[in-house]
């Protein structure tokens, strides 16, 4: 496995999970900012914010792992990205239920829509919807 061949193509698929999240987001957001207040549109901020930072620092992480270990197995950086991804999730959870006040319904269903955004990077990268 070539390490910069694999650092860019672990950066791409960041880049296009990043961009279907932020659409995803995008496309819940309008809803929260037409029928709640200040504080649901800040819970809907803070849900999104939990979907994707969390799955950034996971790629990241699997990329310094590439370049660190050229040999690196692809389980293993999935292994590696999940266990990130569901670190800082849990830690930012708790930091936002416990020292925030924020609206808890709200900013789940936001970081939910927002999540999803992961599952349908798939479809929204095929040729005819090619969002790079």
């Amino acid at each position: 496995m070539e390490v910069s061949s694999s650092r860019s193509d672990i950066l791409l698929a960041a880049k296009q999970i990043l961009i279907s999240q932020i659409i995803c987001g995008a496309i819940y957001l309008p809803y929260v900012v037409m029928s709640s207040d200040l504080l649901g549109i800040e819970s809907a901020l803070i849900g999104m914010a939990i979907a994707v930072i969390p799955s950034m620092m996971g790629m990241i992480t699997a990329t310094f792992k590439v370049k660190l270990k050229k040999d690196s197995s692809i389980s293993e950086l999935i292994r590696v990205t999940r266990t990130v991804k569901l670190v800082y999730t849990v830690v930012m959870f708790i930091l936002a239920f416990r020292f925030m006040a924020l609206s808890n319904v709200i900013m789940l269903s936001a970081y939910g829509m927002t999540f999803l955004g992961c599952f349908l990077t798939p479809i929204l990268n095929k040729p005819q919807f090619r969002m790079t």
